[in-house]
């Protein structure tokens, strides 16, 4: 199955000035942008939300998201980090 159907899992989350719903606008984000780079060969990819079509409607504009690639055993886990000004979210997460 391709990487970009598979469902996206979010294994642990660290919020640091981030209100709940925001942070389910930007899980969203990083669960698309995790299955878009899970497609390449990328191991780390750097975003800026505003490019994201949905991100201005969410109120998610003006984050950079950091994306890592990293290979544990048998599965590829993903790291994110979005970072706008004190707001921070970090995000653990794999497909399966």
């Amino acid at each position: 199955m391709s990487n970009r159907h598979k469902k996206a899992i979010i294994d642990d989350v660290v919020p640091h000035n981030i209100n709940a719903d925001l942070q389910h606008n930007l899980l969203d984000l990083f669960e698309s942008a995790m299955k878009t780079v899970a497609t390449t060969l990328v191991r780390e990819a750097r975003f800026e939300t505003r490019d994201f079509a949905s991100a201005k409607r969410r109120g998610c504009e003006g984050f950079t998201l950091l994306v890592s690639r990293a290979r544990t055993d048998s599965r590829t886990d993903w790291s994110g980090i979005f970072q706008r000004g004190d707001e921070r979210l970090e995000v653990m997460g794999h497909l399966e």
